[in-house]
């Protein structure tokens, strides 16, 4: 029976009476692990629903179980004005879960267990769920691509999520960056990976997390590295020392990337005007992102060298001085509204007094293309097929 089902059951019964690298240390057999995600950030108020709800209290140890029907609010902007909470960082308040195994957050239900932990500052909150990691995948596929695909591409995307998740969790990767606990391995957002609700898992979700699970992508020497997935490359698949400087072991080549054409929007066009672009080359030197010689003061003519999609770099000469950027760095500093990818070309247009931007794609570029998998799966490929295409550096392994 499938988990939605089983939970749909229960539903109707209580509705009627009311960038590193490390060595796996999952192996095959080994229990299916919890993961805690954070779903939302920096709320004042925290509305928290379910039946048979239990609730702790970790500071004082203190427990409390409800029957029936209970809703329970969280008043986070008082956190701040305590005593207790005022040298403290980020801290771990309450649990909640249910014998349901459903928690409702103010109008989207969580399975397993919701965490509130004051933010930094502690005058909000932060919602984490924690949950199993396979439940886990089978919310996120419905949000990371859609549940309606080919099943060989879900599959291809629940190896590739899951993953990236162990090895956030391996490495403790977030409280690591961070410099103190987090109580969280990573975030709903673009950021790290978009979650979904219980109410986004479908029978396509959990079907190809069930026939995929525990499996993840290792290096040939057995190592667990970040895996990266993006919507669509546009034609061109990037290594991630391409993109963000740190070379990961398993991405030595760049794949072909020519399957995403016939899907979503093939090409995109944008403006940065002058001054735009020069408060960029300042930004760059001030961060020695670039080699020059000289300082780059007031404004000079800027000459783009002959461009196109397939150059990682662009030469340009600001007055007699000549700068090489990485193309990534344009991402970086003007956001992903203004460089949906990093596959474009730039050229200055006289007559609009700007420099004009044609690109394609959507995302980093690094690892699998999703739309390119959708393309795949559409032709007949397995899921393994697909992602030894987009990770000819890696293997499938079981880990649990």
């Amino acid at each position: 029976m499938h988990r939605k089902c089983f939970f749909l059951i229960i539903l109707s019964l209580v509705s009627f009476y009311s960038f590193g690298e490390i060595t796996p240390v999952l192996i095959a057999g080994s229990p299916e692990p919890t993961i805690r995600v954070r779903v939302s950030k920096s709320l004042k108020n925290v509305i928290i629903s379910g039946t048979d709800l239990n609730r702790t209290f970790h500071i004082g140890n203190q427990k409390k179980s409800f029957s029936g029907r209970k809703k329970i609010k969280f008043n986070c902007n008082l956190f701040g004005k305590n005593e207790r909470f005022k040298d403290r960082g980020p801290t771990l308040l309450a649990s909640l879960n249910s014998m349901t195994g459903l928690v409702t957050v103010g109008d989207k239900k969580y399975m397993g267990t919701v965490d509130i932990v004051s933010s930094v500052g502690n005058d909000s909150c932060d919602v984490v769920q924690e949950t199993k990691l396979e439940d886990y995948i089978s919310g996120l596929l419905a949000k990371e691509m859609n549940s309606a695909w080919p099943i060989e591409a879900l599959k291809a995307q629940a190896v590739a999520a899951r993953s990236y998740a162990l090895h956030k969790m391996e490495t403790d990767h977030v409280s690591k960056n961070l410099g103190r606990v987090a109580h969280y391995d990573l975030e709903s957002s673009e950021k790290h990976q978009v979650s979904g609700t219980f109410f986004d898992i479908t029978r396509n979700t959990d079907l190809a997390t069930s026939e995929t699970m525990g499996e993840v992508l290792i290096t040939p020497s057995g190592k667990l590295t970040p895996i990266f997935f993006h919507a669509k490359c546009g034609g061109k698949i990037l290594r991630p020392d391409q993109v963000w400087s740190n070379a990961v072991s398993g991405y030595d080549a760049n794949p072909k990337g020519d399957y995403c054409h016939g899907h979503g929007l093939k090409d995109w066009e944008k403006e940065v005007t002058y001054e735009r672009f020069v408060s960029f080359i300042k930004w760059l030197q001030k961060k020695k992102l670039i080699k020059v010689s000289n300082k780059i003061t007031g404004h000079k003519k800027i000459k783009i060298l002959k461009d196109d999609k397939d150059k990682n770099h662009m030469r340009l000469y600001w007055g007699d001085l000549h700068i090489v950027i990485k193309k990534p760095l344009f991402r970086r500093y003007f956001g992903r509204v203004l460089f949906p990818s990093n596959n474009f070309e730039m050229n200055w247009s006289s007559p609009k007094k700007a420099f004009l931007v044609s690109g394609s794609g959507l995302g980093h570029g690094v690892g699998m293309c999703q739309l390119g998998a959708l393309d795949l799966a559409k032709k007949g490929w397995g899921y393994r097929k697909i992602l030894a295409h987009y990770f000819p550096g890696h293997r499938l392994e079981k880990a649990y």
